[in-house]
């Protein structure tokens, strides 16, 4: 309790403020800004937490990590409502992940370093949105920088950080698809670390955190022998033979497509040109103080591991390479604090040693502010807060039964099953098709709908609907330019009255 180091130093204080920070900040902003599960991956996640929740542990979809949804079940138990349990299992792990980014930034190079790259994590508006969501994305972050942490303290002290090490690389593996990937890849990166002038670091540390590994996955597929009916390690991952077929003659050409896109628009745009810079300062600019580049180059491996796993998947989403942009972040904050300094070190330019921390906390500012305000002012907020209340407005007014719509969140909060028309469908393709479905109801939706499928655009406006549909309802959505419309097929039977 008297040693002056944890005076100088205190480690627990500057995490306990800035987790603290952390969740007071997305509790703030899940009041302020409207919350709506906008993708079908969200729907799916909680359709295995149900599952979880009513004992079934082998009927579930395969194909999605089960760690996300088993804590949603958990937690469906206190605050019975699957959607909020998502949202805090996000908030929670969003608001924790301060913890391994503090203590990675600190090895790097110091406290004021750590201290600006928590105050990045607490207020960075995309990891603000992702940790009131319901998806996967803030856990896997926070197992993704735990696990790297772990990793680093496992070969250079041993003792539980082996054990930690391997469990939390397992806990990513069930939370995200390319943590199998590099739950595998750990140990051989980890072989960065070893230097034969660090009396710490011993390499047989590694021994059990592989031993660790392969006992971990070994018992999952054995359960996922009784779930798939096949030893999987992951549903997701094809075989060698496939893998490679399928990189270098069938997916080629997708690959580079969205390397492009992650590295060149996505990457960029999560984070701005400001942080941008100054990434790249921290990452080249040499060092008045000492580097630790062993855990820099770790850090760097699994960033490349990542932003590959992302290619691979062909899909060129921000939420992909969130780890990525969060390292980045690291250097960002290395090298606001090079500028900072190099300006105090200037007697004219002192009094601006402040200003590249205190532009990026403005910038961010506003960057949340953005995502709040317009709702407020009666513009389109970028959550489509419409699906939310015309579900919930058929779930109130109207007979259970399957909905023609592209959009699956209109029926998880109306409570029905969505079925959706084609891309290419005319108006008479998608009525045959949802009376052979046996269709009740058709949304039609302004923000996504009507730009995928053109057929849809006239019936945004009723008096362009045809004989065989009956409008229901079409002044629900609180945005003029996000219009949607409900339709009744007038041949289908609603069960209240017959058919209509």
């Amino acid at each position: 309790m008297n040693d002056p180091t944890l005076k100088k130093d205190p480690i627990g204080f500057d995490i306990a403020v800035g987790v603290a920070l952390a969740a007071a900040y997305r509790g703030l902003f899940l009041l302020l800004a409207p919350r709506v599960i906008d993708s079908a991956d969200s729907i799916q996640y909680i359709e295995v937490a149900r599952h979880f929740a009513a004992g079934d542990f082998v009927g579930f979809y395969a194909r999605i990590p089960l760690l996300y949804p088993a804590l949603c079940a958990f937690l469906s138990f206190f605050v019975n409502d699957f959607e909020w349990a998502g949202i805090a299992v996000s908030l929670v792990a969003s608001s924790l992940l301060v913890v391994p980014v503090y203590l990675i930034a600190r090895d790097m190079q110091g406290r004021r370093m750590a201290r600006v790259a928590t105050l990045i994590v607490v207020i960075w508006p995309w990891l603000v949105d992702y940790g009131c969501r319901v998806a996967p994305e803030a856990l896997a972050s926070l197992f993704w920088f735990s696990g790297i942490y772990f990793l680093v303290l496992a070969l250079r002290r041993g003792h539980i950080w082996t054990i930690l090490a391997p469990v939390t690389f397992f806990a990513l593996h069930l939370t995200r698809p390319e943590g199998t990937i590099l739950m595998l890849a750990a140990p051989l990166i980890a072989l960065i670390l070893l230097d034969r002038r660090d009396d710490e670091i011993r390499p047989w540390r590694l021994a059990p955190v592989a031993l660790i590994s392969m006992f971990l996955l070994a018992v999952y597929a054995m359960y996922m022998m009784e779930v798939t009916g096949e030893p999987t390690l992951n549903s997701r991952m094809p075989d060698t033979q496939t893998a490679v077929l399928h990189t270098l003659f069938r997916q080629g050409e997708a690959f580079i497509r969205t390397f492009i896109k992650l590295f060149g628009e996505v990457l960029p745009t999560m984070l701005g040109p400001y942080l941008l810079l100054f990434a790249g300062v921290g990452l080249f600019v040499p060092s008045y103080l000492r580097r630790d580049l062993r855990l820099e180059l770790v850090l760097v491996s699994f960033a490349i591991l990542q932003f590959a796993a992302a290619v691979y998947s062909t899909f060129p989403e921000p939420r992909y390479i969130m780890p990525v942009t969060i390292a980045a972040i690291l250097w960002s904050s290395r090298g606001l604090l090079l500028v900072a300094d190099q300006a105090h070190r200037l007697k004219q330019w002192r009094a601006l040693r402040a200003a590249p921390v205190g532009l990026l906390v403005l910038m961010m500012l506003l960057g949340l502010a953005v995502n709040v305000v317009p709702h407020y002012l009666g513009r389109m907020s970028y959550q489509p807060v419409e699906y939310k209340i015309a579900g919930r407005w058929m779930k109130e007014n109207l007979e259970p039964g399957l909905i023609m719509s592209r959009k699956p969140q209109v029926g998880f909060y109306a409570d029905m099953p969505t079925t959706g028309p084609e891309p290419t469908d005319t108006i008479d393709q998608i009525l045959k098709r949802a009376k052979e479905a046996g269709a009740k109801y058709l949304v039609v939706d302004e923000r996504y709908s009507t730009g995928m499928i053109p057929a849809l655009k006239p019936l945004l406006v009723p008096e362009n609907a045809p004989s065989a549909l009956k409008l229901l309802k079409d002044n629900l959505s609180p945005y003029r330019q996000a219009r949607i419309v409900i339709y009744a097929f007038k041949d289908a039977d609603t069960g209240r009255g017959g058919r209509l």
